[in-house]
This record gives structure tokens, sequence and C-alpha cells, in this order.
């Protein structure tokens, strides 16, 4: 009887994935949702450029007058990245698509008790956050960007680590 009440025990998702795996999905659902919006509008013309160009001056500007002068640099590499993004549209886009698929058949994976999830997982983290290296020169990329997804990309692998126990 106590065999069957822990093995029973043993088969029970842990909470804590099923957690992980609701906010996972949220995010790169909503990531895919986006890149199939911005794919289907296509990369901005010339005259949208120049637009961005207008708002990205004005909020430059403001900064300047409000002594935020640190945030400027901030908006510049923005501004770059976006422009090269753009330049490089349909390779940016494919290897968001490429990583966010596998992010999301990482985590149904690890929802179906398989290990090799956990590593497609990582795979992805990694991906998300060196991808952007393929199309966007490194000196666009304002540092700050990298070091979140970092942070995000590590604690996420870390608490997924912690569900390991319950998979194949």
């Amino acid at each position: 009887m106590t065999e069957v009440l822990e093995q029973r025990e043993e088969d029970k998702r842990p909470v804590l994935l099923l957690v992980l795996a609701i906010l996972s999905f949220i995010s790169i659902g909503s990531t895919i949702l986006f890149n199939v919006i911005g794919t289907t509008a296509g990369p901005f013309g010339e005259e949208q450029i120049i637009e961005q160009r207008v708002e990205v001056a004005k909020s430059k500007t403001q900064m300047r007058q409000a002594g935020m002068n640190g945030m400027i640099s901030f908006f510049d590499k923005l501004q770059a990245m976006a422009e090269e993004t753009n330049e490089n549209f349909y390779l940016s886009k494919g290897v968001m698509f490429v990583t966010d698929f596998l992010g999301l058949f990482g985590v149904i994976f690890m929802m179906r008790r398989r290990k090799l999830g956990f590593h497609m997982y990582i795979v992805y983290s990694l991906l998300a956050i060196g991808g952007m290296l393929l199309y966007i020169s490194p000196e666009n990329i304002h540092i700050s960007i990298p070091i979140v997804n970092v942070i995000f990309s590590g604690l996420f692998i870390i608490l997924y680590s912690r569900t390991l126990h319950w998979m194949r």
C-alpha cells in the first residue's frame, strides 16, 4: 500500500515545474505571436525609419532637459539595434523563430518528463542571450540587454533544474 502511495507521489508533477512552464508558455507564446505579426508586416520602409529617428531625437532632447544624460547612449544603441535588425529582417526573424520554438518544445518535453527538454531549454536560453549577435554588431548592443537576459535565463535554468529529479 505504501509502495503505491510512494509511486503516486513520484508521478505527481512538481508545482514548481507547472508554474515555470506557465510563465515560459506566456513568454515564449507572446514572443512567437509578436514575431508572426512582425513578419507579416515586413521590414520598415525608409519613411518609418525616419519617423523612428525623429521620435528618438525628441526623447533624447527631453532626457537632456531632465538631466538624464546617461540614458541617451542607451537610446542611441536601441536605435542602432532597431535599424540593424531591420536591415537583416529575415535573418533576425528566422533566428527568433528557431530560438522560440526550441524553447517551446523544451518546455513541452519537460512537462512530459523528458530531461532532453531541459537541455533544449538551456540551448534556447543561450540563443536568446547571444542569438542577436548573428544579425546585430556587438558595438550596437547596450550591455544592459545581455545582462538582463543572462539574469532571467539563469534564474529559470536554476529553477527548472530543481525539477530534474522528476524527469526521466
